[in-house]
C-alpha cells in the first residue's frame, strides 16, 4: 500500500516494536483471562444458596420471618374475611345493596358484554371446537382391524 519498504517483513528497526505490541497483547490476555476466571467464581459463589446461606444467617433467618409473617397475615386476613362475609348481619346488608342498586339501574341487571368480552369468548369458542374436532377425528380414524382367521 505504501510507498516505503514493509519494514516488519525486512527485520529493520520497527523490528522490535512488533515484539514489544506483541509481548503486551500476551500480557493483557493474560490478565483478562484471570479477570474472567475471577468474574466466574464469584458468580458462582452469588448463586450457591447454600453458600450464601451460611455466610449471612441472619440475613436469611429475618427474610425467612417476615416471609413466614406476611404470608401468616394473609392466611388470617383472608379467614377474618370469610367468617366476615358468611355473619347474618354482613349476608343481610349486602343483599340490601344489592337490592338498591337494582332499584336505581334496573338497566345495569342484565347489559351486554362489552366487546372485548365477546372477543375473548369467540376465540375460546373456535378453539374449544377446533380442539373437540380433533378429539373426534382421531377416535373415529382409528387404525382398520385384521380380519382373523375363525377355527373350524
Amino acid at each position: 500500500m505504501g510507498e516505503g519498504p514493509d519494514r516488519v517483513k525486512n527485520g529493520s528497526p520497527g523490528g522490535g516494536d512488533v515484539r514489544r505490541v506483541s509481548g503486551e497483547i500476551e500480557s493483557i490476555r493474560g490478565e483478562l483471562g484471570a479477570l474472567v476466571a475471577e468474574l466466574d467464581r464469584r458468580r458462582h459463589e452469588a448463586f450457591d444458596l447454600g453458600l450464601q446461606a451460611r455466610r449471612h444467617p441472619v440475613v436469611v433467618a429475618v427474610a425467612a420471618s417476615a416471609a413466614a409473617l406476611v404470608l401468616g397475615g394473609l392466611i388470617a386476613l383472608a379467614v377474618r374475611s370469610r367468617r366476615e362475609r358468611r355473619r347474618p348481619s354482613t349476608r343481610i346488608r349486602e343483599t340490601r345493596r344489592a337490592l338498591a342498586r337494582l332499584v336505581e339501574h334496573p338497566d345495569r341487571v342484565a347489559a351486554e358484554p362489552s366487546i372485548p368480552n365477546k372477543i375473548v369468548t369467540a376465540v375460546a369458542v373456535a378453539a374449544g371446537t377446533a380442539f373437540a374436532k380433533r378429539m373426534i377425528d382421531r377416535a373415529v380414524k382409528s387404525p382398520p382391524r385384521v380380519p382373523q382367521a375363525r377355527p373350524a
